[in-house]
């Protein structure tokens, strides 16, 4: 086995297909974490099918450094050495999705909710950056240790605007191709949200909406039957998660979903009405919370996703502290639910009403700093807590975000202060 392929070392094989390999490797210069996929040169020399595969593989390296969403594969990298063609990715240590496609290892509800969520999200971005997928199934669905799902694989996109000779006719899995994929007709998002349908039906009920013994019988399926309704595969599945996969596999691209956000309008509709054993805040409700507040109203929904990933977030009842006078800390906080009250010396200093921060000045003066006012939940609160650290080794998109909206709070602030004090 190679040592190294360009500036990166090889540690050892952790995949094989049937066109490529995929090592663990590590970034000499920070040390990280990467996945090097290698291009098989006996598929690149094929004389049939070789031409084929070095434009997926051209595809996929094509998108090093376009596409950053925390739901989505990074490629940080692509070259070639030696007659070896080489792809440099994100590490996601964890499993595909696969393992949760069978009756015996299906997730509960509301993990599958977050899971298509977040597929949404990323697939939206990937879209309005001018890429469709057109290979969605779990093989390609990656869950890293904590949990989180992110795309890969963009081989078989279709790109606009690409320098690269793009593969036009029908690829993919079959099993997983919407009818007009299958007869190589134009594809568009609705493609991939047929495809995501397909994912979401197996994660459900732990089977194929089609299955046949040869490959003709299952594209005469795909295009002329509908999939056994999975209320009669799986009676306790709730009707609203039944309906969106109903629509997701409708045969007519022009029945799906028309938008990847009327999707997720509707999973997050689903996710409302079920009832949670968890008192946690899952990620989704997370991610349309902030949306919805004040505060985070000009970040953009990378930058929203990335909040989620390093905020805490809390529920607590009426009457308790959620930072006390004297006590030192180094985190700022926004009140997603709710109202309280700010305190100083027993005296009422004001409101924090929701969609608005608390413990600020920590996160400003880039310190531990010894809190200067109490606040106490007037109502029962969800609070959303973000360490000064965290948001320090952030992405300089979110740094900037925060900073911004601290510093209009700060001008607001002053004024109202200018304006008390002129009126004395």
């Amino acid at each position: 086995m190679r040592k190294s392929i360009g500036k990166f070392n090889i540690q050892r094989l952790i995949g094989k297909g049937a066109t490529s390999s995929v090592y663990l490797g590590i970034d000499p210069f920070t040390g990280h974490k990467v996945a090097i996929k290698i291009a098989h040169q006996a598929v690149f020399s094929d004389p049939v099918n070789g031409p084929k595969f070095q434009k997926m593989f051209m595809n996929e390296a094509s998108l090093a450094g376009k596409l950053r969403h925390p739901h989505i594969v990074s490629v940080y990298d692509a070259g070639h050495e030696d007659d070896l063609h080489y792809i440099v990715m994100e590490y996601v240590p964890g499993h595909t999705l696969k393992r949760h496609c069978t009756q015996k290892k299906l997730l509960p509800f509301d993990d599958i909710i977050g899971i298509i969520f977040k597929c949404c999200s990323a697939l939206d971005y990937a879209y309005h950056h001018g890429v469709i997928h057109r290979d969605i199934k779990p093989a390609n669905l990656l869950i890293d240790e904590s949990g989180d799902v992110k795309v890969s694989d963009f081989g078989t996109a279709l790109m606009e605007n690409s320098d690269h000779t793009q593969i036009l006719e029908a690829v993919g899995s079959p099993a997983y191709m919407s009818p007009e994929q299958i007869d190589g007709e134009e594809v568009s998002h609705r493609t991939d949200i047929y495809s995501l349908g397909v994912v979401m039906y197996q994660l459900l009920c732990g089977r194929l909406p089609f299955t046949a013994k040869n490959q003709p019988e299952l594209i005469r399926m795909i295009k002329e039957e509908d999939a056994t309704p999975l209320g009669v595969l799986r009676p306790d599945i709730p009707k609203c998660l039944t309906k969106i996969v109903e629509c997701c596999l409708e045969k007519p691209p022009a029945n799906r979903y028309a938008t990847w956000g009327d999707l997720a309008q509707d999973i997050t509709a689903a996710h409302n009405q079920l009832e949670l054993p968890s008192e946690d805040v899952s990620d989704t409700e997370q991610f349309n919370t902030l949306k919805g507040l004040k505060f985070f109203r000009n970040f953009s929904e990378v930058e929203l996703w990335e909040v989620v990933r390093i905020s805490k977030w809390r529920k607590f009842k009426a009457e308790r502290s959620l930072i006390k006078e004297g006590k030192i800390g180094n985190s700022l906080f926004i009140l997603a639910s709710g109202e309280a009250r700010i305190m100083k010396n027993s005296s009422f200093l004001g409101l924090v009403e929701t969609g608005q921060c608390f413990g600020e000045m920590a996160y400003i003066h880039g310190k531990r700093k010894t809190r200067s006012a109490s606040v106490i939940s007037n109502t029962d609160v969800v609070i959303i807590k973000i360490q000064s650290d965290a948001i320090q080794a952030a992405s300089n998109h979110l740094q900037t975000s925060f900073s911004k909206v601290l510093l209009t709070i700060l001008a607001n602030r002053l004024e109202q202060t200018s304006l008390l004090a002129s009126l004395i």
